[in-house]
Formats: C-alpha cells, sequence, structure tokens
C-alpha cells in the first residue's frame, strides 16, 4: 500500500471518528499532555505548532505560551471538533494539512509537539524531517509514540536517526506512549 493510501485510510477514519474522539480518548491524551509538558522549560515562545493536533485537547494548555499557536491536521473532521470545542482566541490558527508536506517556511517555528502523530504516519523519519526543517535550530520538538508500536530502543533510534537529540521522560505504568523532547544536533 503507498504512503498516500495509508493516509487517507486515516483521513477516513478520524473524519468519521472525530466526534467520538474526545469521549474515547480525552483522559489518556491529557496524560501524556501533562506530562510532556510540565518538563519543559517554559518561556513566552512566538511561534508553536501543534502537529497532528485533532480535536484540540493541547491547544488550550500552550495557547498562553505564544504569540501564535497553530494547530494543523489532516482530518477536516478533527479540525471541525477543535473549531466547535476550543474558545476563540485571536493567536490560535488552524490548518488543515498533512504533517509530512505542511506549507510552513524553513525555521519558523520555536517549538513544535508531535503527540500521538508518529503511529499514524507511513514513513515517521519523514515526519520528523519535516518538524525540524520547520522549527528553528534551537526549537524544542515534543514527540509521543504508542508504546504497542515502538519499543523504547526503536523511539529512540528514529529520533536520533532524523538527527535529533532526544530527552526520553519516563511515563510510567499508566501512559501507553513514550515522550521525548528532542533538540536539532548542530
Amino acid at each position: 500500500m503507498t504512503e498516500w493510501k495509508q493516509k487517507l485510510q486515516h483521513i477516513h477514519h478520524y473524519n468519521r471518528t472525530a466526534n467520538l474522539y474526545n469521549l474515547r480518548y480525552t483522559e489518556e491524551q491529557n496524560l501524556k499532555i501533562k506530562a510532556a509538558v510540565e518538563n519543559l522549560e517554559l518561556e513566552k515562545q512566538r511561534s508553536i505548532l501543534d502537529m497532528g493536533c485533532g480535536t484540540g485537547l493541547l491547544l488550550p494548555r500552550i495557547r498562553k505560551m505564544a504569540e501564535n499557536v497553530v494547530g494543523l491536521d489532516i482530518s477536516k473532521g478533527m479540525l471541525g471538533e477543535v473549531k466547535s470545542s476550543i474558545k476563540r482566541s485571536a493567536n490560535v490558527h488552524f490548518v488543515l494539512a498533512d504533517a509530512d508536506n505542511t506549507p510552513f517556511r524553513n525555521n519558523y517555528f520555536d517549538m513544535a509537539f508531535a503527540i500521538t502523530l508518529l503511529q499514524n504516519m507511513p514513513n515517521p523519519h519523514h515526519t520528523l524531517q519535516e518538524a525540524k526543517r520547520i522549527t528553528k535550530p534551537n526549537a524544542s520538538i515534543i514527540v509521543t509514540a504508542l508504546k504497542k508500536r515502538f519499543t523504547e530502543h526503536s523511539f529512540l533510534k528514529l529520533l536520533e536517526e532524523a538527527d535529533l537529540e532526544p530527552k526520553l521522560l519516563k511515563t510510567g505504568p499508566k501512559l501507553k506512549c513514550h515522550i521525548a523532547t528532542c533538540k536539532r544536533r548542530n
């Protein structure tokens, strides 16, 4: 199956199930988000990207951290859910696009999140390369990976092969994913 056919399957799946996503996954997603955000050294950023923002569960936690926050997702259904559930904010914007081919210029974002994204991508290495391309050299890239899809070793190897310097966070048994904060290698 081609990469695009895999992506189309995900688009159709998330468009069909977008209205149920928060009912199923809010608790689990909030645990991931809390673990990722509380381990960051947060100072006001100019711009933050949430790659694969889904229904926007991360956005309320980060919108005060930046002048501009962008939620990007390939599913129109998921973006429809986030727009109806999140309070309007002048600094939060939404983009319907593929995380592997974003419409952003090089070195634009100060920080990027990829929460629950990699396991849905046909080529996670390519996704990480795109995250690197659109973030500034000193940017943090926060990434999660489901434990049932990636072992700790394979997750770290993927991040290192993408020329990132990962710091793996201890997640404990409650979380079904690995979490890493990464910097681009210079």
